[in-house]
């Protein structure tokens, strides 16, 4: 498999949206949900915007076995694939949400799981306002999507009337699996080249075979 040669992009930003998971969740009804959430941001449920987002991680937990009589190498075999909690942080605003799912978690019988998307954004590349994708505004690079989350953590600030800095909420979410996707692969943002129409230049320069399409 060969890897084209594209040049990282040196400016960008992100959003994070949220969905309740459906009781029955098939990787369509995941991958048609982060359609919705991506094309309809204002519609979703949304934290709001995040400062910083760690965690977009998967490890590969590997068993050893040591075969007898075999003594130059063990054999390798995968047992389980690990993720990282995702920690998200943002200013503190009227916003609650966080801690609502917190208490609604807590308190009811019926947990609510959470799904998402986190979205990069080339920051210094083409303005997509007007080309019919609400809530995005600028294109779109990479989506990671985690699935059937719980928050673990909700940490508030730090406060010190003293200092100039601004009150950071950080939240922790763990959960059951976590893929990164094509943007390409999201119904409505494959067709983002149609969207833009003239309002993008393919140049060779950002590494793009002429007719390739610009999400990838």
């Amino acid at each position: 498999m060969s890897i084209p040669v594209i040049q990282p992009v040196p400016q960008f930003n992100f959003i994070v949206t949220m969905w309740d998971t459906p009781a029955q969740t098939s990787a369509t009804d995941i991958v048609t949900a982060a359609a919705t959430a991506a094309i309809n941001v204002a519609s979703q449920f949304l934290f709001g915007a995040f400062s910083e987002v760690t965690g977009l991680n998967a490890d590969i937990e590997v068993e050893t076995y040591q075969e007898g009589g075999l003594n130059t190498q063990p054999h390798r075999f995968f047992k389980t694939a690990k993720y990282s909690n995702l920690t998200l942080k943002h200013g503190v605003t009227f916003n609650t949400a966080m801690w609502d799912w917190i208490q609604q978690v807590t308190t009811s019988k019926k947990k609510i799981r959470k799904s998402g998307m986190v979205m990069l954004l080339d920051r210094g590349g083409p303005n997509l306002v007007g080309a019919g994708l609400p809530g995005l505004d600028k294109l779109p690079v990479a989506a990671w999507i985690f699935h059937n989350g719980l928050p673990e953590r909700l940490q508030g600030p730090s406060l010190n009337a003293k200092g100039n800095e601004i009150a950071i909420e950080t939240l922790e979410i763990n959960h059951e699996g976590l893929s990164r996707i094509s943007p390409s692969m999201i119904p409505g943002l494959g067709d983002l080249n149609s969207a833009l129409g003239a309002a993008v230049s393919v140049s060779a320069s950002v590494g793009l075979a002429g007719g390739a399409a610009l999400v990838s």
